[in-house]
């Protein structure tokens, strides 16, 4: 028993002292990518749509009258004014066809952005003592998908993220004694096309921190393996805090390799 502790002892050293190396390393890149410049291209065009949902035998109509060139020119201001705050430095090259690019000069282009509105079914669940319930709710979304290529001297495999906008939803329930039966209430705030539009902004923000935080967390792995770790936890970096913090799975890009 005493030897199984003495391994568990070691084993959590060992995962400790890996973690306090990743925050001084990535707490260098901070100090090191100060200033860094970086030039982004966003596309002219979005790959806009409109499913049609068999189910409910209608579309969206949220998407009417949408302006990619605005969701876009918003999206593309809200995500360099957010790369400023971690204290990178966007600029417009002189020449497009000749963009310097290495660890101090990075090149950032959304190469490629889907934007689809459908209807989206959402299940809303009850439990009581003796029985479940369900209610169907056809429930208007936008989804979208977008595509980014980095090279700071090399081309990074291609990040993707993927997030959703849908109609704001609350409900409850009631046991109604006399009725001897369980009252369901619920709210649909609908989405509106200027909703869309602050998603364009969210999203620009968002997508700022995940590059950030990939290009940090790149530089950590780079250096552990030269120190010969394998073992990395992906970490977030909080701008206005200036604080690090563990990524969550599904809070960060997704890398795509060929």
């Amino acid at each position: 028993m005493k030897k199984l502790h003495l391994i568990i002892g070691l084993v959590f050293g060992l995962l400790l002292s890996g973690c306090q190396t990743e925050m001084k390393l990535a707490k260098r890149f901070v100090t090191e990518q100060a200033n860094t410049r970086v030039a982004v291209y966003f596309p002219e065009q979005a790959e806009v749509k409109t499913e049609y949902n068999t189910q409910y035998g209608r579309k969206t109509e949220v998407l009417d009258g949408f302006s990619q060139d605005l969701f876009l020119d918003v999206m593309y201001k809200a995500y360099a004014d957010m790369l400023r705050v971690y204290g990178l430095n966007v600029y417009v090259p002189e020449d497009a066809d000749n963009v310097q690019v290495d660890s101090t000069h990075w090149l950032v282009m959304l190469s490629r952005m889907e934007i689809s509105g459908r209807i989206t079914e959402y299940e809303d669940y009850l439990f009581s003592d003796t029985d479940e319930y369900r209610y169907k709710h056809p429930l208007n979304t936008v989804n979208v998908a977008s595509w980014f290529e980095i090279n700071d001297g090399d081309w990074r495999p291609v990040q993707f993220c993927e997030h959703n906008l849908m109609d704001g939803f609350n409900s409850k329930s009631n046991y109604n004694i006399w009725k001897n039966d369980i009252e369901h209430y619920y709210t649909i705030d609908t989405l509106k096309l200027k909703d869309v539009y602050n998603y364009a902004v969210y999203l620009g923000k968002l997508y700022a921190g995940y590059t950030y935080d990939y290009m940090m967390n790149s530089y950590v792995a780079k250096e552990f393996k030269k120190l010969d770790y394998t073992y990395q936890i992906l970490l977030r970096y909080d701008p206005y805090k200036k604080q690090m913090r563990y990524a969550e799975d599904d809070d960060m890009f997704l890398e795509i390799r060929e």
